[in-house]
């Protein structure tokens, strides 16, 4: 069974977000590069650990999920209950030392040592609580507002992720992997629609190379 189409945002309102991000809240505005870099899902992103994070490999390890419960948050295992190791650029590697600077000076400040298996964003000055993953979507809702910009959900800059991955060619295994699926089929379900419109592309492609020079 297809799923429903789904509209990713452009990378031109996706990059006014990340700006009105890094003016409100800086380390928001990290957490919100992440997703859109990884196409990690929202209580993956919030279950982090630098521990997570290879910086000399420039990988980033998904092994867990926060999740919402009443009058908390709990860990569980990612929704494929299965980790995985993606890898980042450098400009999200650089945005990730600067949290880890953010995170070791409130820590200092606090006259706290601070903790290499903390998690990455985190409201505690020793790390050892995750932000909970309502305040990252309340936070996403006052960015748009701030941005000019509505009808943006937080889990579209996952969709944006898969689809200019897909749209430069990059093959549906590696998307799939990326984004913590369980296969490929389930790639080509969510994004069926898109991978469609890319088809028509193709044919046209293929249409001008065999068409007669003559």
């Amino acid at each position: 069974m297809r799923t429903k189409e789904i509209t990713p945002p452009s990378l031109a309102d996706t990059r006014k977000l990340l700006a009105a991000a890094d003016e409100y809240d800086v380390e928001l505005a990290a957490l919100l590069r992440v997703l859109a870099a990884t196409g990690a899902r929202r209580g993956e992103v919030c279950g982090l650990r630098w521990s997570d994070l290879d910086r000399g490999a420039r990988t980033l390890s998904i092994k867990r999920s926060i999740a919402s419960v009443p009058g908390g948050t709990i860990v569980k295992d990612t929704k494929s209950h299965a980790a995985r190791r993606i890898s980042l650029d450098g400009d999200t590697i650089a945005i990730l030392e600067l949290q880890r600077d953010r995170v070791k000076h409130r820590a200092a400040m606090c006259e706290l040592k601070f903790n290499d298996d903390g998690y990455v964003f985190t409201a505690t000055a020793d790390g050892s609580d995750p932000l909970h993953p309502d305040t990252i979507t309340k936070g996403f809702g006052r960015v748009q507002t701030r941005a000019g910009l509505n009808g943006i959900r937080l889990h579209d800059l996952r969709h944006l992720h898969a689809t200019e991955l897909l749209a430069a060619g990059v093959p549906v295994p590696t998307v799939s992997g990326r984004l913590g699926h369980a296969n490929s089929a389930t790639t080509l379900n969510v994004y069926a629609h898109f991978l469609e419109a890319g088809d028509r592309d193709a044919a046209d492609v293929i249409g001008s190379l065999l068409r007669s020079t003559e």
